[in-house]
């Protein structure tokens, strides 16, 4: 496992680009996204491989009207004004609905209906997460891992909710970063 301070040396457009098979995004607002052309050179030369599968997008939807959504948004977007974080809802979901318009064979959008616990980038099998915090500074500027596992094997593992009981430690730790993504994508 890696540990960055900030995103940027995770280098996630490179990361989309080079993804062969899948890609999880569970980010609930993706702001930087639909202002980054990089990210999104990087997510549309993943869609046209042949060979690329799917991208599930776990996202907000504008209006989402659940107990928790006030007190996530808060600390998603902490410092910033009701109605930007509305406005940045707007135009992320907008952005990812079209990606999924674009692409309806291999693009999956996800309405979030769960308080989501964290941000997590899955592409292929690197697992990049992150955590959101009451702090001025959003989760893009904290302290985000990266590791290695077997996703599609984790994945398998949702479907009974729990690892086998000859599961390594890492294992058991990415298993639970990736039923966090299954469990928001009702999986």
């Amino acid at each position: 496992m890696k540990l960055f301070a900030g995103t940027k040396e995770l280098n996630i457009p490179d990361l989309f680009s080079a993804a062969s098979r899948r890609i999880i995004l569970n980010g609930a607002i993706y702001g930087p996204f639909t202002k980054s052309e990089r990210h999104m050179t990087g997510l549309n030369k993943a869609l046209a491989k042949e060979q690329f599968k799917q991208l599930d997008i776990i996202a907000i939807k504008p209006k989402l009207d659940f107990s928790w959504r006030k007190s996530f948004l808060e600390a998603l977007r902490f410092g910033i004004s009701r109605q930007s974080i509305e406005d940045e809802i707007k135009n992320s979901y907008s952005l990812m609905a079209g990606i999924a318009d674009k692409h309806p064979a291999k693009v999956q959008l996800h309405p979030v209906r769960k308080l989501p616990s964290l941000p997590i980038v899955v592409v292929d099998d690197t697992i990049c997460f992150g955590q959101y915090a009451l702090a001025e500074n959003h989760a893009p500027q904290g302290f985000w891992g990266m590791v290695e596992a077997d996703v599609e094997k984790l994945l398998e593992w949702t479907k009974s909710g729990k690892t086998p009981s000859n599961s390594t430690k890492n294992e058991v730790a990415a298993f639970r970063l990736i039923n966090e993504c299954a469990r928001l994508m009702n999986i």
